[in-house]
């Protein structure tokens, strides 16, 4: 039978290890404090502990101590090296050039700072003609590719072609540098500031063609440009400009000036917070000379057939043409439904046989868009101008993608004007128009175009005194 001396000292001795190796399992702070050593100091003066246990249990403690400071510094270094390793790949993120497809192909920083895209547009049309007016052919209307990006997420850049033509031209080329976002700076060959149906790309415009009163407004033009957004639902551009349209220098030092150009407009319903509506009315102004022999006027038909209205080249005493044009445009959409209008004033002043002569070209158009499947054109609009159209049912993923019906006229009178032999100064024309998108990248347009001439024209020695057109187009960008 044990002793109960035995008995208490070995239930100490026990209590004394538990002690150490619960101690040796708590936190650093409590491992750095001298209670364990204190502990076996009292228990080994009173006489629980001999010397060898209690040298033995000082020995395990301290084996402890070091083990316990080692695992604490792999820890640490561990911890560091995590740290480390995730900064390397959030510095390393910012460099890496990221694939993605979102209408088009592009390359992106992980910190999203800089950006590359290579983007592409192609319409394939086919036009037939009512009486012979002009040849049904097939045509490559446009065939672009371009490279986009931007640095430092200030300045963008466009530089595209145009591989349609007979050869291959420039189309754009711009750096845009947004130093300050209200009043970003442009230059190079872009499009000039005026007409919502000019600033809205021929990749999402309502119809096949743009109006006849396009044939009056600036459009790509070399020369540069301040514009942005001051205010949410507000817009502007100044613009200088060779006023020579695209890829055209200067060409007379003496008798040409270059061509001010501006726009002013806003979206009122952005005022008003309707995320459902686009209530758009902007004004533009343009004012430039030009040397004389350089300005001949003319008007083409809708249905890209017949030049109908050209005047012979002006000849001013002085050499100068004055040109200014005055535009004004309207449009009105909610929800599917879009209400558009504009109309522009191009005036030409110049003296001949010492007679001062103002004439004046006016033309206007008016149309009605409607979303039949019920995508909402606000979606698509921003800053002044038309964006892509999504279907909310796209072809392939449970729908037949977004079909949109249209009705445009259109009218054009130059009638200070006179026109050269078998041409008129006066026409009008309807359109009627049915699109197809199957999904945002591709369109399918159909049109039907009526013009009628002020007077008839003469096309391979006889006259019409109309045109009757029917377009198709299949078009794709990315």
């Amino acid at each position: 039978m044990r002793k109960p001396a035995c008995i208490f000292r070995r239930t100490c001795l026990g209590l004394a290890m538990a002690v150490t190796f619960g101690l040796g399992a708590m936190p650093l702070h409590a491992q750095e404090t001298p209670i364990l050593d204190q502990l076996l100091d009292k228990l080994k003066e009173r006489g629980v502990l001999t010397e060898e246990e209690y040298q033995a249990l000082k020995a395990e403690r301290d084996e402890e101590r070091v083990q316990s400071r080692a695992e604490r510094r792999q820890r640490a270094l561990r911890e560091a090296q995590a740290v480390e390793k995730d900064e390397k790949a959030k510095e390393d993120a910012k460099s890496t050039l990221v694939a993605k497809f979102k209408d088009g192909f592009r390359f992106e920083s992980g910190d999203k700072r800089h950006a590359i895209g290579i983007s592409g547009r192609v319409h394939g049309d086919y036009r037939y003609f009512a009486d012979d007016t002009s040849p049904n052919t097939f045509d490559v209307r446009r065939a672009y590719l371009g490279v986009q990006g931007k640095l430092y997420d200030i300045y963008t850049f466009d530089v595209t072609g145009d591989f349609a033509q007979s050869g291959a031209t420039l189309d754009v080329a711009w750096l845009n540098a947004a130093w300050f976002e209200p009043a970003q700076l442009r230059i190079g060959q872009f499009k000039m500031p005026f007409s919502i149906e000019e600033q809205t790309s021929s990749r999402f415009i309502d119809f096949q063609e743009r109006s006849m009163m396009n044939a009056l407004v600036p459009a790509k033009e070399r020369g540069l440009m301040v514009h942005g957004s001051p205010m949410k639902g507000l817009f502007y551009g100044a613009a200088l400009s060779n006023g020579q349209g695209k890829n055209n220098n200067e060409t007379d030092e003496e008798h040409d000036s270059p061509d001010i150009v501006l726009r002013l407009g806003a979206n009122a319903a952005e005022f008003l917070g309707r995320t459902d509506m686009v209530l758009h009315g902007a004004v533009a102004y343009t004012d430039g000379t030009l040397v004389d022999g350089s300005v001949v006027p003319s008007g083409r038909t809708e249905g890209r057939g017949v030049t109908f209205f050209q005047t012979a080249a002006i000849d001013a005493d002085d050499d100068e043409v004055d040109r200014t044009r005055l535009g004004g445009e309207l449009s009105l959409a909610w929800g599917p439904l879009k209400l558009q209008g504009e109309y522009t004033k191009a005036s030409y002043e110049y003296s001949v046989a010492g007679t001062g002569i103002d004439n004046d070209i006016d033309a206007y158009y008016a149309s009605v868009s409607w979303l039949i499947t019920g995508e909402q054109y606000a979606t698509a609009y921003r800053n002044g101008a038309y964006g892509a159209i999504a279907p909310s049912k796209p072809l392939g993923s449970g729908g037949l993608g977004a079909f949109e019906v249209g009705l445009r006229y259109t009218d054009f009178d130059a009638g200070d004007f006179t026109a050269s032999s078998g041409r008129t100064n006066q026409a009008d024309a309807l359109t009627i128009g049915l699109k197809w998108i199957p999904v945002t990248n591709v369109r399918v347009y159909l049109n039907y175009v009526q013009t009628e001439f002020d007077t008839p024209v003469t096309v391979n020695g006889k006259q019409h005194d109309d045109e009757k057109a029917v377009t198709l187009r299949a078009a794709l960008y990315f």
